[in-house]
């Protein structure tokens, strides 16, 4: 799923992102290969399951080492189906789910994973109006901004665009400004990094990890091989970084993080420790624990928002200093739901009275026969309830669609809405029918119409 989180001199209420898994019913997965090339995917299989069962993916393929804008590996093959469990007392919903089941790539400059492999066809989506909740602010409410926290710097956007079309193979794209440029994040290996002082032109800057932490591997029984779907964002004087690592085939997923004082590698002070475990889910959950994203409140608290298909997007509440859960509040608030349908990649930003959540529908990491979209809702509280134009609830699988494949550019999802200064984007990934559907970055400006429903301008480059 995505999320480029961005820092601006106010306080930003943002999760990302992003990204996003992939699954089928004892599907089977095939993909291109890589080393200069893009590593497209394609994949067959049957629905997930929605009361009690979601099958998944196999194995994850192996790593690619492309050279100079060469897309990531082989996703691996299709496997044995896992059920979810029994849901939390916190709320009902249906089970099913969906791993990720691709490789990392690595290798030149704009070198980035493919995250080729198979997902569930969604299920089906309640479309109930909620008749109490319209997501209307209150008329004394006082107006919030998405932004990052008070100590960081003003925007970094130049208004650099770019009329010709540029490959930057990613998936699930996190980026944030410091000051001085630009670091995305991706999905897979160890959490590559890339450079940018304009969004249009990246270079390589080494990796979080230098190996799979050990406890990743200890907490999931096996080596996840790739780390999935990055958010970075800063509070309490660092940068912080949450990723998700998981098994294919369950729901037996963790989120850590990795913390850094700075993002200039030239700096004596440039080191990332590893903090470890944020949050975890098992079979007997109906949430799965990947896709992480930090927001903030008007108080400037952080939230940590996560989840893929069973039950939905969640989201808990983070202690500042720390950054792991607030013991303070041990709520696990459900956000939105399809009911163990498609729904990932959770990012908000706050405007105008209201926060925003932006989600991914349906399949990605299917190369050119993904149907990924871009959906968002809207609540005058961090935590919900979200609803549509209508008032109807995303709990009930409602959302406003925002974006969908056009041309080549198949299944637009995975993405991160962020403020950058005074303005907002949306960076995301899509898949280029054009080059074996090979997953690539886009950004775009988000504007807001009289009503204050956000739309997706046309991107910084084609």
């Amino acid at each position: 799923m995505v999320s480029i989180l961005r820092k601006a001199p106010r306080l930003e209420f943002l999760l990302a992102a992003a990204v996003i898994s992939c699954s089928t019913g004892g599907g089977n997965t095939s993909a291109g290969t890589t080393g200069g090339g893009a590593g497209g995917a394609s994949s067959t299989g049957g629905a997930a399951g929605t009361t009690g069962s979601g099958a998944r993916g196999g194995t994850a393929g192996n790593e690619g080492t492309g050279g100079a804008g060469a897309a990531g590996g082989a996703a691996g093959t299709g496997g044995t189906g896992a059920s979810g469990g029994a849901p939390p007392t916190d709320a009902a919903g249906g089970t099913g789910g969906m791993v990720r089941d691709a490789s990392g790539g690595s290798g030149g400059a704009n070198d980035a994973s493919a995250d080729n492999g198979t997902t569930p066809r969604d299920g089906s989506a309640g479309s109930s109006t909620a008749d109490a909740a319209r997501g209307d602010a209150p008329a004394d409410a006082a107006p919030m901004e998405g932004g990052a926290r008070v100590d960081a710097p003003p925007g970094g956007f130049s208004d650099a665009r770019s009329t010709t079309h540029l490959d930057i193979p990613v998936h699930d794209p996190a980026v944030i400004w410091d000051g001085a440029r630009y670091s995305l994040f991706a999905t897979g290996g160890t959490l590559g990094i890339r450079n940018s002082s304009n969004l249009l032109q990246w270079s390589n800057a080494g990796s979080v990890f230098s190996a799979m932490p050990a406890w990743v591997t200890a907490a999931l029984g096996a080596d996840p091989r790739d780390l999935w779907a990055p958010d970075v964002s800063f509070f309490n004087g660092k940068y912080h970084v949450y990723f998700a690592g998981s098994t294919f085939g369950s729901n037996r997923s963790v989120i850590g993080l990795a913390t850094n004082a700075v993002l200039d590698r030239t700096s004596a002070s440039y080191a990332w420790v590893d903090e470890g475990l944020v949050v975890e889910s098992v079979s007997s959950n109906n949430y799965n624990a990947i896709d992480p994203n930090v927001s903030f409140d008007e108080t400037g608290t952080p939230w940590l928002s996560f989840g893929s298909f069973w039950d939905g997007i969640k989201m808990r509440r983070l202690d500042a200093a720390s950054g792991k859960l607030a013991a303070s509040d041990p709520t696990l608030y459900s956000l939105a739901s399809r009911g163990g349908g498609a729904i990932e990649a959770p990012s908000v930003i706050a405007q105008g009275g209201y926060y925003y959540l932006f989600v991914s529908f349906d399949a990605c990491c299917k190369g050119a026969s993904s149907t990924y979209r871009t959906m968002v809702g809207r609540a005058t509280s961090i935590t919900g309830p979200y609803v549509d134009r209508a008032g109807a609830q995303m709990m009930k699988g409602a959302a406003e669609e925002l974006l969908v494949s056009t041309g080549r550019y198949v299944g637009p999802g995975g993405g991160t809405a962020y403020r950058d200064g005074a303005l907002y984007f949306y960076a995301y990934h899509y898949y280029d029918t054009q080059d074996n559907g090979a997953s690539k970055l886009s950004i775009r400006p988000i504007s807001f119409a009289a009503d204050g429903w956000p739309k997706l301008e046309e991107p910084l480059f084609p």
